[in-house]
Order: C-alpha cells, then sequence, then structure tokens
C-alpha cells in the first residue's frame, strides 16, 4: 500500500472480458469489464488482441501502451472474490 491506497499488484486477462486481479491488501479477485464497453475511453477493449494485453503496472490494470486502466480503487472495489 502506498500512503493507506490499495494496489494492483497482479493482472491477468481470462476469458469473458474478466480479469484476475491481486491487490497489495492481499485480496485477490475477478474483475469484470464488460459493463464498460460502452464508454468511449474503454472502446479499445473491444478489441480480442488489446484485452489480452491485460496486466498490472503503476498500481493499476493497464491494457495496450497503458493508454486504458482503471483506477485502483475502482478495481478494489468492483473485483469479486475469486471462485464467487
Amino acid at each position: 500500500m502506498c500512503d493507506g491506497v490499495v494496489l494492483v499488484t497482479d493482472a491477468v486477462p481470462l476469458d469473458g472480458h474478466r480479469v484476475a486481479v491481486r491487490f497489495s491488501d492481499g485480496y485477490s479477485g475477478v474483475l469484470d469489464m464488460a459493463k464498460y464497453f460502452g464508454y468511449p475511453a474503454f472502446a479499445g477493449l473491444n478489441d480480442p488482441a488489446v484485452f489480452a494485453t491485460a496486466r498490472a503496472g503503476l498500481g493499476t490494470v493497464l491494457w495496450g501502451d497503458g493508454d486504458i486502466d482503471v483506477a485502483p480503487d475502482t478495481a478494489r472495489e468492483e473485483a469479486v472474490p475469486l471462485g464467487a
């Protein structure tokens, strides 16, 4: 954690527009990105090749050249526990 902020430490793309994420507080979950596809900032994720680039970086989930990302607090709030 950085000043109490929970950061993304690992991210792996999954089928079904989902990303497995691990956070600096030890929590692991799955983030479903499908609901974001209607927003212009996330339009690039409709391309499977771009979605497959999901990774952790700068404390958050990044795609492509880092031009698409999800804030770490949003990712932590919306990630459901693995296996749920």
